[in-house]
């Protein structure tokens, strides 16, 4: 017979079982529910345009700068073996477990982008790509294989594909509403060629990034309805590098190691599959780390008199979320401010940096550009006039069988 504890083993056993092996529910059509009116939600009277993550409170700095010595003496010499411009290619990047798992929607993304070299990358290709191209930084490889699940793998190599490679990044559940040259939000970088633009009128931008979420007025229920950590937030299942070795990617990947190390020094168990829930995947390796990175390196690098820095103090005066409780200084840096409803792409120039201070250039596309299709944000739905992408929002790591069948 079964003891009370031997049966609370097996039960335990069974669930994670079911949790982590069942295989993904049946695919859906194309997100039908998400040009419904958006439902009515709790907002608070003041907005919050800062998030501090929990794993920057204590961030192992010296860790950190170390990692991003190694990875910009890396690009220094790829490049200077190479002797190429860091302008990259006209490519795409997918990722997949292996051909059979690319869906309608990754054939028509390359097949309606048919003039860009694609390429997908799969989990035998990643290894390659990982152990062999990136050898010069062993500690990639060590952190990819180290993940339990796709998700944390997926996560950072689409950020290392792009820092390496450039070029464009989507998700295989992304369907192309429009192909990549036809985007108008896109047009700067791809002008016409009777106009005798060059590459050097192109801008000077290293990365494009979309919006996600865009609520900083949320609840705290709201944000529990939708699983979300923070009010706002940077796409990462689709992205665009224009130059290869882009600083913005760099940090991005300097903090996904970092947090991964932080992470797992404190959490040791017999299955490491159960370490990572989804708060803790978003904020290692997920939207959450990326957008963070994204604006810390705009706020160390930008000068304290940018634009983007002083509409973020400005939002700031009533909220007072920029004065350190211990000194009451004014702590200038760019928040989620500037970037709230945006109707317009947002580009910051590599040369708007402060001197010996590098980050590549960004710009910011509206919501309605890559995250049209949700019921938040003031989105717009799938057949917005600026949609270019949309992301069906497949069966991923948040979503399973209970969404499945109870919607």
């Amino acid at each position: 017979m079964f003891t009370g504890r031997g049966v609370c083993i097996i039960f335990i056993t069974f669930i994670w079982f079911l949790f982590y092996h069942l295989p993904a529910p049946p695919s859906t059509q194309n997100n039908t529910r998400a040009d419904r009116p958006p439902p009515k939600h709790q907002v608070e009277d003041t907005a919050r345009f800062i998030y501090r993550s929990p794993f920057r409170n204590n961030p192992d700095i010296q860790y950190e700068k170390q990692l991003s010595n190694a990875l910009e003496e890396f690009e220094k010499a790829v490049l200077s073996q190479s002797q190429e411009s860091n302008i990259s290619g006209d490519r795409i990047w997918q990722i997949a477990k292996d051909e059979e798992h690319r869906g309608d929607d990754s054939r028509e993304f390359e097949q309606k982008n048919n003039e860009w070299e694609y390429t997908l990358v799969t989990d035998k290709k990643a290894i390659e790509f990982v152990t062999n191209e990136l050898s010069a930084i062993p500690e990639i490889a060590i952190v990819y294989k180290s993940y339990p699940h796709n998700v944390l793998r997926a996560d950072l190599l689409r950020y290392i594909l792009l820092w390496y490679y450039g070029g464009f990044y989507a998700d295989i559940d992304i369907f192309p509403a429009q192909s990549i040259k036809t985007c108008a939000a896109l047009e700067p970088f791809f002008p016409p060629t009777t106009n005798k633009h060059t590459k050097s009128t192109l801008p000077n931008v290293s990365l494009v990034v979309g919006i996600e979420v865009d609520e900083p007025y949320a609840s705290s229920q709201f944000m529990r309805d939708w699983h979300w950590t923070r009010s706002y937030g940077l796409i990462q299942y689709t992205m665009y590098a224009p130059r290869r070795f882009s600083p913005l990617l760099r940090e991005t990947i300097v903090r996904v190691l970092a947090h991964t190390r932080q992470y797992n020094n404190g959490h040791i168990g017999l299955f490491p599959s159960l370490m990572y829930d989804e708060k803790t995947i978003l904020g290692v390796t997920g939207p959450d780390v990326f957008t963070d990175a994204i604006l810390d390196t705009l706020s160390s690098s930008l000068p304290s008199t940018h634009p983007l820095i002083q509409q973020s103090v400005d939002a700031d005066a009533d909220i007072s979320d920029l004065i350190s409780p211990v000194t009451a200084e004014l702590h200038k840096r760019v928040t989620w401010a500037p970037f709230h409803r945006l109707s317009d792409p947002v580009c910051i120039q590599a040369g708007e940096a402060i001197p010996d201070e590098s980050m590549g250039g960004l710009c910011v596309l509206p919501i309605s550009v890559w995250g049209n299709g949700q019921r938040h944000s003031q989105a717009g739905g799938f057949n917005h006039p600026n949609a270019c992408v949309n992301h069906r929002f497949g069966r991923t790591w948040k979503k399973g069988w209970w969404e499945y069948i109870f919607g």
